[in-house]
């Protein structure tokens, strides 16, 4: 398995293949992962504010994450996305990814990474997998995404 930072045109199909697969998101929410691919291709990690990793086996993105400084903030940041293929989830590759984004927002001087996942049962997996790697819930909004869909919002210092 390889890492990399720098996005290229060809990941596209991959990274939408990464977040179909996971059965998580709606079409709408896909769509908007790719938008966040597609700024940081088209105008680079600076000027979009969207900085990925990709993990790859044999030259093929397997898992992503996103995330950014917060806008209006000094020293927190943002874990926009974090998606592991399906076919490779359990095998560590989200843990390494997101404590590559750690190290990444620390050396920016980031202080504070904040995270939101919806309350549905669905993603339970995602609560725990936050809580695991060191995450504390702050809050919870009811209703936010939908009646009954309630937004978490995590935060670890770093």
């Amino acid at each position: 398995m390889k890492f990399r930072g720098k996005l290229k045109k060809s990941d596209i199909p991959s990274i939408e293949d990464i977040v179909r697969s996971t059965g998580f998101f709606h079409d709408y929410e896909v769509d908007i992962a790719l938008e966040l691919v597609e700024e940081n291709i088209n105008k680079g990690e600076e000027k979009s504010g969207y900085i990925f990793n990709l993990a790859e086996i044999k030259g093929k993105p397997v898992g992503y994450s996103c995330y950014g400084q917060t806008p209006c903030t000094a020293i927190s940041f943002d874990l926009y996305w974090i998606a592991v293929h399906d076919s490779e989830r359990g095998n560590g590759i989200g843990k390494i990814l997101i404590e590559m984004a750690e190290a990444d927002i620390a050396a920016r001087g980031g202080e504070n990474i904040w995270v939101e996942t919806s309350s549905r049962p669905l993603y339970q997996p995602t609560q725990k997998f936050y809580l695991k790697c060191g995450y504390k819930k702050v809050a919870e909004l009811p209703d936010f995404y939908a009646k009954g869909d309630n937004k978490i919002v995590y935060v670890k210092r770093v």
